[in-house]
């Protein structure tokens, strides 16, 4: 088992740290990075007429389940912890929206291939540093999809230095090192079968997350 995908399966498992992670989105800087990114997925299922089933992995508290559900499409939740999919299971059911959830990790799904029509991938690929890893998970991924992949990708490379300095004087010292770049990430998409369709921006120009719309090859 490799470690970054390793921590990945080991994340969330105890309750009071779902807890906290069920919340994080709800006020404050965080609750304006959510509208952000609530904003560019409408936008791109709204360019997906064709995909009426989507796979959320992982989909943590389902904090994206009504954007993915409109239109009467169809959505299959995955995490790798059961803590954060009884959050998931619960906002569903206050919401009155129904979806299927299953406890699993991204890099192996309990799904045939082709099984949905897209995957959604948020928040997930940069914490796995080795491209190795993340094939794994992409291959995957590229697998159960019928058609589209939408990966978030940050680009912490652009305007580099200056994100340095800002969290610097914020008190921490984030490793950029271990991201990929905008090119070496779309070579990474390209020989695991997947042909970039579009970049999304999530916010203004110095925002880092994009979301990347991947189209299966063959």
């Amino acid at each position: 088992m490799t470690q970054d995908i390793a921590r990945y399966r080991a994340r969330l498992q105890e309750e009071a740290d779902a807890a906290r992670y069920a919340a994080r989105f709800e006020r404050g800087s965080r609750a304006r990075i959510d509208r952000r990114e609530q904003r560019a997925v409408r936008a791109i299922f709204a360019g997906l007429p064709d995909c009426r089933t989507v796979l959320d992995v992982p989909c943590g508290a389902g904090r994206f389940l009504r954007t993915l559900a409109a239109a009467d499409r169809r959505v299959i939740g995955v995490d790798a912890a059961r803590a954060i999919l009884t959050h998931a299971q619960s906002r569903a059911h206050h919401a009155g929206l129904q979806a299927a959830w299953i406890q699993a990790d991204a890099a192996r799904l309990p799904l045939r291939d082709d099984a949905v029509d897209a995957v959604f991938c948020n928040r997930l690929l940069h914490h796995i540093h080795q491209p190795a890893e993340r094939a794994v998970i992409l291959r995957e991924l590229r697998r159960v999809a019928r058609r589209y992949l939408i990966v978030s990708f940050f680009d912490y490379h652009r305007f580099g230095r200056l994100r340095r300095l800002l969290k610097r004087l914020k008190g921490s010292r984030p490793n950029y090192d271990k991201q990929p770049t905008r090119a070496a990430f779309c070579a990474e998409v390209a020989a695991c079968g997947l042909r970039l369709r579009q970049i999304v921006p999530t916010g203004p120009i110095w925002v880092a997350q994009h979301y990347f719309v991947l189209e299966k090859i063959g």
